[in-house]
């Protein structure tokens, strides 16, 4: 976290620094008709080198086009509740392994993972914005358009996702628009953001350019989303691993801008720090959150909306250390206003979900929620009349104030407040109520369907590229 009279000189130091690696240095772009586009558009380019330099005219340009109200809104084209006012919270995504929801052993995540978990995240309450949180190991080469297809299916709340060659862009877009009714539609009220990441510091892969300008030409949100390592990828600095994320994302803020003005963008970091005795990258250390509340002032500095990697932990079960580690990297980000928070789920470094876990984190969700309410500022007229006539040693139990407001107080639907007798008499573990809650949500919720004939195209869509794929009744 960031005093606050410090915000604004951080985010300006860090931007002025960026923007003077941008310009003696610059970016990589390391393909030949990239570099091209670019060279056209007025960027200096070393074709040699695949390198790109920024100008202050680009930069103003860029700066000026910046969508300032990018929004995400739900399959029926509402905007969430608490994306314009309070932090969203966010599926963690997307390692190949998964917690086994009944044996709780760790095995490569399915297809029947990636329904499920979503599922689940279309009944918790508390989770503002899904993923499919796993990777779908069973479909090969097409698992990113399997996953963005049982996301369509599976939740009305907004969606984000990314895709892993540049083709599939054409049909993750198509089946986008079928089902918002035509591009306009689409872009008028998105449902669906994607994300894209450098390799810090300064370098994206070919294949995830191609991925950006496709998104990018059919006007689909674009997270760039940094994965900085401080003492690896980026200083081992925190101010020196936030220039490297903001260089890395401002590099790109400016190429999108100039070769598309007006492309939706968002602020991302899922960024760390590595820990110089294992040589692992630790997502429940204190610096995660912090580095990532970081970004969470630059996506504020910069106006637009910020996803930031935070409610993690390194835990390989749902114990003590992940409820530490869960809430210390969450809250500097509602701290600093970060617009979406990016870890539901997540387990063991990110490299596996976890189905208790999942639910749970939406327990920790609503209790940081409640916490984060404060005090409320009212009139206080009725409390001080109630103190007054029940001073000295009086009982509010059975007055009418508490019976009318005593509600307001959260209570868990997961953790224990029980006697210890209670608690022992009841026998079940948090983890054992997690489990049974995952998997009553698994036997009885039903998302909302989709329209037959929307269901029946998108089925056609997948079947175009994976002619086996087939929607489960």
């Amino acid at each position: 976290m960031v005093q606050s009279n410090h915000r604004q000189e951080i985010a300006g130091l860090v931007h002025d620094k960026s923007v003077e690696i941008l310009r003696e240095v610059g970016f990589c772009a390391p393909e030949a008709g990239i570099l091209a586009r670019l060279d056209s558009a007025g960027f200096p380019v070393d074709h040699e080198a695949q390198m790109v330099r920024i100008t202050p005219d680009l930069l103003d340009t860029a700066l000026k086009t910046l969508p300032r109200d990018v929004k995400l809104y739900d399959r029926n084209g509402e905007i969430p509740a608490r994306f314009e006012v309070d932090a969203c919270f966010m599926g963690a995504g997307t390692p190949v392994k998964v917690f086994d929801l009944h044996t709780g052993v760790q095995r490569p995540a399915t297809r029947l993972d990636v329904c499920q978990l979503v599922a689940i995240q279309d009944a918790l309450t508390q989770v503002d914005i899904v993923r499919p949180t796993v990777t779908a190991t069973d479909q090969g080469d097409f698992s990113d358009l399997v996953e963005i297809a049982e996301l369509l299916r599976n939740t009305t709340k907004p969606v984000v996702h990314r895709t892993l060659i540049p083709e599939h862009v054409d049909a993750a877009t198509e089946m986008l628009f079928t089902l918002a009714g035509g591009v306009a539609a689409f872009r008028s009220r998105p449902f669906f953001a994607t994300l894209c990441c450098p390799i810090s510091p300064g370098y994206f892969t070919p294949e995830n350019i191609q991925c950006m300008l496709r998104w990018a030409e059919s006007g689909v949100p674009i997270t760039l989303l940094s994965m900085a390592m401080g003492g690896a990828s980026a200083p081992a600095t925190l101010l020196g691993e936030l220039i490297v994320i903001n260089t890395d994302i401002l590099a790109w803020i400016v190429a999108l801008q100039i070769l598309f003005p007006g492309t939706p963008l968002l602020y991302g970091s899922v960024s760390a720090v590595l820990d110089m005795r294992t040589g692992l990258l630790p997502l429940g250390a204190p610096e995660r959150g912090m580095i990532n509340s970081g970004a969470a002032i630059m996506g504020n500095y910069y106006g637009i909306p910020s996803m930031c990697g935070g409610l993690s932990s390194d835990a390989k079960q749902l114990d003590a250390q992940a409820g530490f580690e869960k809430v210390t990297t969450a809250i500097p980000l509602m701290q600093e206003k970060a617009t979406i928070i990016y870890g539901v789920g997540a387990t063991d470094a990110g490299s596996t979900i976890s189905y208790t876990q999942m639910i749970f984190d939406d327990e920790i969700i609503a209790g940081i929620r409640r916490m984060w309410q404060g005090i409320t500022l009212h009139d206080p007229t009725e409390e001080v009349e109630l103190i007054k006539s029940l001073t000295p040693r009086g009982n509010f139990l059975t007055a009418r104030h508490t019976v009318r407001h005593y509600r307001q107080h959260w209570y868990p639907k997961i953790i224990s407040r029980d006697t210890y007798s209670t608690w022992l008499e009841k026998g079940e573990t948090i983890e054992a109520i997690c489990r049974r809650k995952a998997q009553e949500i698994i036997a009885n919720h039903q998302p909302s369907p989709l329209p037959t004939a929307i269901e029946s195209e998108l089925e056609i869509i997948m079947r175009h590229h994976l002619p086996e794929f087939r929607f489960e009744s």
